[in-house]
């Protein structure tokens, strides 16, 4: 008993470190699901997030052409430098880090 008044005596005078309960959300994600929308005007592609549903917090786009960048948006543009077909590929990710992919194939002319 001695022993339990002594250690919650040290407990009340500061004899631990400060607790701090940080707030943690542990809300249910819903795997996102899209398709990928395009609009072609010769070597510019516009491509989209279409008919998508769950949870989205980033998409990422790459062009299938090996040059360039990855680009993030709901809506990006780009512009080929040659006339072709490219698949491109899109990544939702929603905040719990589930993620889907979604490729498309398209084709830029001059």
């Amino acid at each position: 008993m001695k022993i339990v008044f002594m250690l919650l005596l040290s407990v009340l005078l500061g004899g631990c470190e400060p607790f701090t309960l940080d707030r943690i959300d542990f809300s249910n994600c819903v795997k996102p699901t899209a398709t990928v929308g395009a609009t072609i005007t010769k070597l510019q592609a516009t491509l989209f997030v279409d008919k998508s549903t769950g949870d989205v917090n980033t998409v990422t786009w790459t062009f299938g052409d090996g040059r360039g960048l990855p680009q993030t948006g709901n809506r990006v543009s780009y512009t080929y430098d040659r006339a072709g077909s490219y698949t491109v590929t899109m990544a939702l990710t929603n905040r719990c880090n589930q993620t889907y992919t979604a490729t498309r194939t398209i084709t830029v002319a001059n």
